[in-house]
């Protein structure tokens, strides 16, 4: 199954995951949909206003299910807050090429926070270590990661 770094936006680009209970239903719902199987989770990083995500989905499942189950399982949890538009339509998708590519989009996703001025950010895959699914088999050992 291929790998995908998907990145989300708020609507409108609002920081609604500044407050820290939307960061943690976030959380929360990314972790549900993993544990249902929906795809292994192998890194995320919260920030204000968008979402960066390392997944690899399921056997049955495609890159925009995954999608859609984050974001309509947040927006439909969220909407007990407030009404209005959640997330911008669509997301970017990355297809991860290899293991290095792997470790680059996991590296990028975890610097993102620090990059933005955020580095105390609890809202990263770093503080769920134990929680992250590893990278997958497919990648095997690459010989030019050390």
């Amino acid at each position: 199954m291929p790998t995908y770094a998907l990145t989300t936006t708020a609507y409108g680009r609002r920081a609604i995951f500044t407050k820290a209970a939307n960061a943690e239903l976030l959380i929360d719902v990314l972790f549900h949909y993993r544990d249902q199987g929906r795809y292994g989770l192998h890194g995320f990083a919260v920030m204000p206003e968008h979402l960066h995500v390392l997944l690899t989905p399921a056997r049955g499942q495609t890159i925009e299910r995954c999608a859609q189950c984050i974001k309509g399982g947040f927006s439909h949890d969220v909407r007990k807050q407030f009404g209005g538009e959640v997330w911008q339509p669509g997301f970017y998708e990355h297809r991860v090429r290899d293991a290095l590519d792997f470790i680059a989009q996991l590296e990028y996703i975890a610097a993102n926070p620090g990059n933005r001025h955020l580095a105390d950010c609890p809202w990263v895959h770093s503080n769920f270590q134990d929680r992250m699914d590893p990278m997958p088999d497919e990648f095997g050992k690459d010989s030019r990661i050390s």
